[in-house]
């Protein structure tokens, strides 16, 4: 068993320290824990505000294929062929998507829902925010956010969402 405090080096504790502090209300008195507890709990404090919810809005889980399409700097459609995604969760600013591969941050798109979606959502201008790998399983998670009040207000009206 190592020492989940002692970050620098590598402190393995004895059978006998283990059943003297580590496992009882003396952990305290461990010169461990005495050195390390602070810093180990700090961080631990920061690393949890920094994975703060930041949306804006509520999302809700939802699945749809939607389709994406790039544009170039110049408003054109950029690809010939579109690129398919599945939701994860949508809310009224955008949506979480699973791809197959890497979208580029700041990538201008338009996306299209099919016809489960009511009209108004069915198309619109969007922005990829984010991108990442995902470790457990194939393909990309990205956050796409939503460009035009038309759409974030038809999405506000989908969701049931009024400020």
């Amino acid at each position: 068993m190592k020492c989940k405090l002692c970050n620098d080096g590598l402190f393995i504790p004895l059978e006998d320290h283990i059943k003297i502090y580590c496992k009882t209300e003396n952990h305290p008195q461990c010169l461990q824990y005495s050195l390390y507890a602070d810093s180990h709990f700090k961080s631990l404090e920061k690393s949890a505000g920094l994975l703060k919810n930041r949306r804006k809005h509520p999302r809700i889980e939802v699945h749809h294929k939607v389709t994406l399409i790039k544009f170039a700097k110049s408003g054109e459609i950029a690809t010939h062929y579109p690129a398919i995604a599945k939701t994860l969760d949508v809310g009224a600013g955008g949506m979480r998507l699973v791809v197959d591969d890497i979208l580029p941050t700041d990538t201008e798109l338009q996306f299209a829902f099919d016809d489960s979606f009511p009209k108004p959502l069915q198309s619109g201008i969007g922005k990829i925010e984010w991108c990442n790998k995902q470790l457990d399983e194939s393909g990309y998670h990205a956050g796409l956010s939503f460009h035009g009040k038309e759409t974030i207000k038809a999405m506000e009206f989908y969701l049931g969402v009024h400020n």
